[in-house]
């Protein structure tokens, strides 16, 4: 898995590449987890190059969303999802928990 990251305005956008299962989700979890220790706290994860995610995956997004949210201004939203993608976010309630765009652009407008 490939990881980069850009800043957009006050937003971090965090974009992997390739599966998130078993194997690549404890990089992403670290890598999340260190942009949120040095302060980035208004993440936007860019899903548009993940062509999988297992519910070891899903559990990354737990993970960051529980460090983010007791941070005032602290925000999660989540871009890019394909369908594929989409329908297991769907399927595990996880539509509900985050914002979705469909698009890094529309994230990083939001206030």
């Amino acid at each position: 898995m490939n990881i980069t990251e850009v800043r957009r305005g006050d937003r971090l956008v965090v974009a992997p590449v390739g599966r998130l299962d078993s194997n690549t989700a404890p990089l992403l979890d670290r890598h999340l987890s260190a942009a949120i220790q040095r302060g980035d706290t208004r993440l936007v994860l860019d899903l548009a190059g993940i062509d999988y995610v297992s519910s070891t995956g899903l559990s990354v997004f737990l993970s960051a969303a529980k460090k983010i949210k007791p941070i005032p201004g602290g925000s999660l939203s989540l871009s890019g999802l394909n369908s594929r993608i989409r329908l297991v976010f769907e399927m595990s309630g996880f539509l509900r928990l985050f914002p979705i765009f469909t698009n890094v652009d529309e994230a990083v407008a939001q206030p």
